[in-house]
């Protein structure tokens, strides 16, 4: 794997940034007091944030247990991306051309490959050779990952390479250090037993004389 770009490992290849919308926003229309409104409505909030949220102007709004978004024109909340919704946010992402296969709403048991990514997500798998898909997030829009079948091969041999059968990221886990030991330890007793069998051997010469 190590003759293939960690930019292509990584699925770079397969988005593109989306164009920046900012210029089409009538920022005057926006009223001045919806900030305050929401940060009254939220007191334990720990942040509002003002964002370009799928091609609209969000208050995202971070509370302990949740995070809410606000539309910053009429101060309503969001609803989350509808399946239709969620293949246009992708269709944005995407810089191939093939079509859309499938489109799973990932709310438990996700798959090893986005790690532990908060739920829910949306998986958009596309019907190109690179076996692409894309992970979005129901509520922001935004690309939460990219995975695709060389990434996967990558993460199948990295598994075996740290031992982690599990989580696929801990490199210091209790497989690895016992096979680290015994390695170890072979190596310190092949030194020895080189050692042993010089001097056994100049002990027979010797003898032999």
């Amino acid at each position: 794997m190590v003759v293939i770009d960690i930019d292509i490992i990584h699925g770079d290849h397969l988005v593109v940034e989306p164009s920046n919308q900012l210029d089409l926003i009538d920022w005057p229309s926006l009223p001045p007091t919806l900030f305050e409104t929401l940060a009254k409505a939220n007191p334990e909030a720990q942040s509002i944030s003002l964002n370009l949220l799928r091609s609209q102007l969000m208050y995202h709004v971070d509370n302990p247990n949740k995070t809410t978004l606000y539309d910053a024109k009429s101060g309503l909340t969001v609803a989350d991306l509808t399946v239709e919704e969620a293949h246009q946010q992708a269709q944005q992402y995407y810089a191939g051309d093939a079509e859309i296969s499938s489109a799973t709403l990932i709310e438990a048991n996700p798959p090893s490959e986005i790690g532990s990514r908060a739920l829910p997500l949306w998986r958009i798998d596309f019907d190109d050779i690179w076996g692409s898909s894309l992970y979005i997030s129901p509520q922001t829009g935004e690309l939460v990952s990219k995975r695709h079948t060389l990434w996967r091969v990558f993460d199948f041999a990295w598994m075996l390479h740290i031992m982690d059968y599990d989580e696929r990221e801990n490199v210091n886990n209790g497989i690895l250090r016992i096979t680290s030991s015994l390695a170890l330890l072979l190596v310190f007793s092949g030194v020895w037993y080189l050692y042993f069998r010089l001097n056994l051997g100049r002990i027979w010469r010797r003898k032999a004389q």
